[in-house]
């Protein structure tokens, strides 16, 4: 009997696992591998800024894709396998314009279309694994799965930045691109040959007659008006408002920096490429899992109020040493730091946000909390070129310090458990 996604716990982990690198390995190339090389052709930091920024633009819409997949679920190839499939063949054929652009630095308009519309196929991919990982992982799995699913993604965002970013220097996009076209096929092959329940068939149009789910879509109208109900709770709007703010210091920086460490300290592409797409991953990643335990430890409010003035002191702190700055030891040590902080950081807030969902429209919400941030991301990057023609760049990380210190003053006054005890478990 052909094995499918319901039976077979292990090639479920393997396909989900396969599908969070998918979408991690055109992030990491675009935010590191493209940016490196973009640097390195002499491109202004604006220009620069505005195309990484695009990245996060389709992601901050994402919550969009949440009720369409839910709506349209009756596919007789199963419920989210062709949302997946259709979102896959996106992403490579889009990447795979990339190589009609005949000079990347000269045609930033086309390159951006494409670096965008990639990323709207990306987030739709996002959105349906999520779902097709809800349907298939029962509760006592999902904590053991989402962790190797996420270490996955970092996996996937080190094969972009590193691995595929060290090509695109050294032989060009054509090898980049087409690498990465065909690493993407090869994981497509995993919801192309395995599907969810045996009644699924491999390909087939139109909807499923003899589907016994009893689970009926839900009103997109009602979902929203329960999503309104919930985020008319103080502490719901005021995490929406701290997550858009959160994240602009640390994508102005991861574009501002990079250009001054090149023009100004004498990296060449090489080593900045290492340094960001090589170590700065796996400290992402520690970061990440230490911010998850300490906010099951101490609580998640408490954990993102620690990670926040831990990365606001590494900014000054980056500031203030900037006698240090022409020890490629110190750089390196400082950037790893930031990193480390920015993954502990962002997964905090995750719990956070988690925690201030309201259970009726939890997933939806969370999910807006997670646009927000990719917006935050967006914005950062987007305002790069001003933030260097503004200040000095001692001045830059003293601004970074002073911003993201504000941010307590929203958090000060969002109450995690306020959503429930406002508007109950359930209604």
């Amino acid at each position: 009997m052909p094995k499918t996604l319901d039976r077979s716990p292990g090639i479920c982990i393997a396909t989900l696992c396969s599908l969070y690198a998918a979408q991690g390995m055109p992030d990491g190339f675009v935010r590191v591998g493209l940016k490196t090389y973009l640097i390195d052709q002499g491109v202004s930091t604006a220009a620069i800024g505005t195309t990484v920024a695009l990245v996060s633009w389709p992601w901050a819409l994402k919550w969009l894709w949440g009720p369409l997949v839910d709506r349209f679920q009756q596919s007789r190839m199963g419920r989210r396998r062709p949302w997946v499939l259709a979102a896959q063949a996106g992403i490579m054929l889009t990447l795979f314009s990339i190589l009609c652009i005949p000079d990347l630095s000269a045609n930033l308009r086309a390159l951006s279309i494409a670096i965008l519309l990639a990323n709207v196929f990306a987030s739709l991919q996002d959105v349906a694994v999520d779902a097709m990982a809800i349907d298939q992982l029962p509760p006592e799995r999902r904590g053991a799965a989402n962790g190797l699913m996420f270490g996955s993604s970092y996996a996937g965002s080190y094969v972009g930045s590193y691995v595929l970013g060290g090509l695109l220097l050294t032989s060009g996009i054509v090898a980049a691109v087409s690498l990465q076209v065909v690493v993407l096929f090869l994981i497509a092959l995993f919801p192309l040959l395995f599907r969810e329940k045996s009644a699924d068939r491999f390909f087939a149009l139109g909807t499923a007659t003899d589907d016994k789910s009893d689970e009926d879509p839900s009103s997109v109208r009602h979902l929203f008006g329960k999503l309104a109900k919930a985020f008319r709770v103080r502490s719901s709007w005021l995490a929406a408002l701290f997550a858009l703010s959160s994240l602009f210091c640390t994508n102005a920086y991861l574009i501002v920096w990079p250009v001054y460490m090149k023009e100004k300290l004498g990296w060449s592409s090489s080593e900045y490429l290492a340094l960001e797409g090589g170590w700065s991953v796996w400290f992402g990643l520690t970061g990440s899992v230490v911010g998850g335990l300490i906010a099951s430890l101490l609580g998640a409010k408490r954990s993102v109020m620690i990670a926040l003035l831990m990365l606001s002191g590494t900014w000054i702190l980056h500031g203030a040493c900037s006698a240090y700055w022409e020890d490629e030891t110190a750089v390196t040590c400082m950037f790893l730091l930031a990193t480390l902080l920015a993954g502990f950081f962002q997964v905090s807030m995750f719990s956070m946000f988690m925690e201030i969902a309201w259970p009726p429209v939890a997933a939806t919400q969370f999910t807006a909390y997670m646009a927000m941030l990719n917006l935050s991301n967006g914005i950062g990057a987007s305002l790069a070129g001003f933030v260097e023609s503004s200040f000095s760049m001692q001045d830059c990380f003293y601004v970074f310090g002073v911003l993201q210190m504000l941010g307590l003053v929203l958090l000060m006054f969002i109450d995690p458990k306020q959503t429930r005890t406002t508007l109950g478990e359930e209604s």
